[in-house]
């Protein structure tokens, strides 16, 4: 649910987006600034694993540079 709505507000605006609600790894961080999200908050996950958000940056570096991807902007939105 929470996809669909930022993939429609980003649609819909140019005001940055924060994503938030159910990142727990850098896959839905990913999610989250394909879907539109200029920015992205983690809460409950933290409490789970501290570590999750050193996790999720480095995911999210991995993914990158796998991909060829420079700059997330390169994806944001393209879901």
């Amino acid at each position: 649910v929470a996809l669909k709505l930022i993939r429609q507000v980003a649609q819909s605006t140019k005001l940055p987006i924060i994503g938030m609600g159910g990142i727990m790894n850098w896959q839905d961080a990913i999610e989250f600034v394909m879907a539109g999200s200029t920015a992205i908050q983690v809460g409950t996950a933290n409490f789970i694993n501290p570590r999750v958000m050193i996790e999720i940056i480095e995911g999210m570096e991995k993914f990158c540079k796998e991909q060829n991807i420079k700059n997330l902007e390169e994806i944001r939105g393209i879901i």
